[in-house]
């Protein structure tokens, strides 16, 4: 069919994966599939490349490189704040995940707590996988 023939499709998959040589911990391999449409990046490009290139029915399991993951980790997205300036700043633990407001257009976008001192926090706008080697298992159950 041709990657371009797929764009605007849905792609009906079942998947499990995470980084590579941990346990997976994104886990959609069982019950009804995730309906994604093609060519809008629901899912990381390495994925979604795979996908075009399957027949229904198929599945593999796939290596994705952090560039076509979730990109490279940026150290200037993740910086220290004072806990009074963060909403329950003090109840805060590491590895919690908060919701910040975008000042710029008010979007909520997900922000992982990783370090703390008495009175600060550091929070990292990068998502967990940034940086590194994923592998999926996926299936294409249906296209249409």
């Amino acid at each position: 069919m041709g990657q371009a023939n797929r764009v605007g499709k849905t792609a009906f998959i079942r998947y499990r994966g995470g980084v590579l040589g941990e346990e997976p911990i994104d886990d959609r391999s069982t019950g009804e599939p995730l309906a994604v449409t093609i060519g809008t990046l629901q899912l990381p490009r390495g994925v979604e490349d795979a996908i075009v290139d399957m027949e229904v029915g198929e599945s593999r399991t796939i290596e994705v490189p952090c560039a076509l993951g979730y990109g490279e980790y940026q150290e200037k997205l993740a910086s220290w704040h004072l806990k009074t300036m963060v909403e329950n700043g003090y109840g805060l633990k590491i590895g919690d995940v908060i919701f910040w407001t975008n000042p710029d257009d008010g979007r909520k976008m997900p922000v992982w707590v990783t370090e703390m001192t008495a009175d600060m926090v550091k929070l990292d706008f990068n998502h967990p996988f940034a940086g590194k080697t994923l592998e999926y298992w996926v299936e294409l159950v249906d296209l249409k």
